[in-house]
């Protein structure tokens, strides 16, 4: 497996693990994604819950600030991102780790929101796909129509898709299951594992960048 393509699999383990926690940890909401935020923003105004619509508001701007930063960077950093990505994933899980559990979960989300909106642009494509690695929706849509074209057309062409994506998914889904897992048994304790879940996408970082290096000293 080629490590870039490793490292955005390790990625999705580490999305999985944000939006597994999130949902056992903070009020059973989903914090990789902001559907259900904009909508409770139109449902604040209607309601007129002034209240209700700054908190929302405050997570809808901090994703907005998460993926415009990480599609504005690449212009002055070049492939510094994926660096940032991991710093910020992991300042965000030890922020869940020493954060009270008296702060209401809403307001607990906030490091969730930036840092997943950051990491969904920082590792937006693989093999040429654009597969996000921190929510499932349109991966699942892509893993199976590609399985149910391949089915009727025996087009392997789709196999990479389906591999791609599949595997995708898989990760996503095994870091979810981590989080379910150490939340059961250490609650809010279980924001380490994400920490330790960036360690192997960090040293392929690293080994791609002592590669590129080499390649250019010839």
């Amino acid at each position: 497996m080629k490590r870039q393509n490793f490292m955005h699999y390790n990625m999705a383990l580490v999305g999985g693990i944000f939006g597994g926690f999130a949902v056992c940890n903070l009020g059973e909401i989903f914090g990789n994604a902001q559907t259900l935020n904009l909508m409770g923003i139109v449902r604040s105004l209607i309601y007129c819950e002034p209240g209700v619509f700054l908190l929302r508001f405050i997570a809808a701007l901090l994703y907005f600030l998460g993926f415009t930063l990480a599609a504005v960077l690449p212009k002055f950093l070049k492939s510094k991102t994926e660096l940032i990505s991991f710093g910020i994933d992991a300042a965000a899980f030890l922020t869940l780790l020493l954060m009270p559990e008296s702060i209401p979960p809403y307001i607990s989300l906030y490091p969730i929101f930036f840092a997943t909106a950051f990491q969904w642009t920082a590792f937006e494509y693989i093999d040429g796909y654009n597969c996000s690695t921190i929510f499932s929706s349109n991966n699942y849509r892509q893993f199976l129509t590609s399985a149910v074209q391949l089915a009727i057309d025996r087009d392997r062409s789709r196999i990479t898709k389906i591999r791609v994506f599949g595997l995708t998914l898989l990760y996503f889904h095994i870091g979810v299951a981590l989080a379910c897992a150490g939340s059961l048994f250490f609650g809010r304790l279980s924001a380490a594992l994400g920490i330790i879940a960036l360690i192997p996408a960090l040293i392929c970082k690293y080994k791609n960048v002592i590669k590129r290096r080499a390649l250019k000293a010839r």
